[in-house]
């Protein structure tokens, strides 16, 4: 009739796995051939080894989706599940089926944080990396130009220093230079003066 439609039932994943201790949800994805209609889900269970022995009847589906429902997940529930759907006048539908695999329990981490605390220690390393590696640099720039300044002053005063008598005056000095060397001549070394035609010759003290 109008808006009738055939049975489907989605093939699921091939696998899921969890930790023990933990709560699986398996779903059973299908349509219905009518809106109207109450398709009865089941799950079962499929024994490994052995493909000609019948599946074992575990649950029935619940909400919307015909989910399973495992609590507290052992290594006992490790096995294929298939879900099957029944819908009057309708054939029986089954998934392909989905393998349930348990591990052991990851170890905690010795530093138990979340990405966001985790991002935020890498930043606060860049930002501590960085300052030690400006902050010397930036010191040893500053004292090396403290020493140019110190040292280029003590430069300068010794070049005034050596300039003490730029401002002198060069005729007074050259002046003073004649004078000197007019004096020079009036004095003679008593030892080599001669007194009249005689040799006479004083003796030196």
């Amino acid at each position: 009739g109008p808006g009738c439609q055939a049975l489907w039932v989605d093939g699921g994943p091939p696998s899921v796995t969890v930790s023990l201790g933990e709560t699986v949800n398996l779903q059973c994805r299908y349509n219905r051939s009518r809106p109207d209609s109450t398709p009865n889900v089941t799950w079962w269970r499929i024994l490994q080894g052995n493909a000609t022995w019948p599946d074992i009847f575990w649950s029935y589906g619940q909400g919307p989706h015909g989910e399973l429902t495992i609590s507290t997940v052992n290594k006992s529930h490790i096995g294929m599940y298939r879900c099957q759907v029944e819908e009057k006048g309708h054939p029986v539908q089954k998934s392909c089926g989905t393998y349930l695999r348990v591990r052991e329990r990851l170890p905690r981490p010795f530093l138990d944080m979340g990405e966001a605390t985790k991002n935020n220690l890498i930043t606060a390393e860049g930002i501590i990396l960085l300052f030690c590696a400006v902050v010397p640099g930036t010191l040893l720039l500053f004292r090396k130009r403290w020493q140019n300044m110190k040292f280029g002053v003590d430069a300068q005063d010794d070049y005034e220093d050596e300039n003490l008598y730029e401002g002198l005056n060069l005729d007074d000095c050259s002046m003073y230079e004649d004078i000197s060397r007019g004096l020079q001549g009036t004095y003679q070394d008593v030892g080599s003066l001669h007194i009249g035609d005689g040799d006479v010759q004083l003796e030196k003290p």
